[in-house]
């Protein structure tokens, strides 16, 4: 059994009732990227707030052994985590690649009172964004088909941070994101791509949240809405917002929705 990392934020003024929120992240990343802004914000709302940087990534084990794990792998990363919690209420926020990851938990049994799914890889897999991607924005393409072989500093920072982030993000902000972006398993890379199933059944899954950004090139909103009616729930889809959400200069207006959602379970 590998070590894993989880961050921790504790409320200073805890909501009675509230689940504890546990967040996966998304490719080539690991739980640093909720640490600046969703982490203090959902404590400042009550809620105990656990990261998780799944095998591989972030300061967890596994580096070495990156390219032979499995999406399984990822989803057995989120079941050791959520046993470490112990009893009580639990909702779970994965995004992009942890999107995957959380339904593939879910699929094998994983139990949750409520999964929000952020900019998330919809339940069929990546193949048809990836074909939106190639006609819509090839150097995006390009850049992402590298992404699993090369560290950030050797793909074109200009067409990464075009498509992962709004306009307006600062320069400091992505050099400073640049440096912690990792490799991310070939092997994942190709099952995201939906060629096996990992989605659970609509019936099987808890109550859901789906959202997105009407700016995201890489999980478009068209992806989101399908996500949103397979679950059976409506999406929120917000204005002006890119992929990488959680580091977005407009990472607030995600935030807030998921709070209120989360709000649901403990008014």
């Amino acid at each position: 059994m590998l070590t894993l990392e989880t961050i921790v934020r504790r409320p200073a003024c805890p909501r009675a009732n509230a689940p504890r929120v546990l967040l996966v992240h998304g490719i080539c990343v690991g739980a640093w990227v909720w640490e600046e802004h969703f982490m203090p914000y959902l404590a400042d709302a009550g809620f105990e707030v656990h990261a998780l940087s799944l095998r591989g990534h972030g300061n967890s084990q596994g580096r070495e052994g990156l390219d032979k794990w499995r999406l399984a792998d990822y989803a057995d990363d989120l079941r050791q985590t959520v046993a470490t919690l112990g009893d009580g209420p639990l909702a779970v926020v994965g995004h992009s690649l942890g999107g995957a990851v959380v339904q593939d938990w879910l699929r094998g049994g994983g139990h949750a009172a409520g999964v929000a799914l952020l900019a998330s890889v919809p339940p069929w897999g990546l193949a048809y964004s990836a074909w939106q991607m190639w006609l819509s924005s090839p150097a995006l393409f390009q850049q992402m088909a590298r992404l699993s072989f090369s560290e950030a500093a050797l793909l074109d920072p200009q067409v990464m941070r075009e498509h992962l982030f709004s306009h307006d993000l600062p320069d400091l902000e992505y050099a400073r994101f640049a440096r912690h972006v990792q490799g991310e398993s070939r092997q994942v890379g190709l099952e995201l791509q939906g060629w096996r199933r990992f989605a659970p059944m609509p019936w099987q899954a808890p109550p859901m949240f789906v959202l997105g950004g009407l700016d995201d090139r890489i999980i478009r909103p068209d992806a989101v809405r399908g996500t949103a009616t397979y679950y059976g729930v409506a999406p929120t889809l917000v204005p002006r917002l890119a992929h990488a959400l959680m580091l977005d200069p407009r990472w607030e207006d995600a935030a807030r929705p998921l709070r209120d959602w989360l709000l649901e379970f403990a008014p």
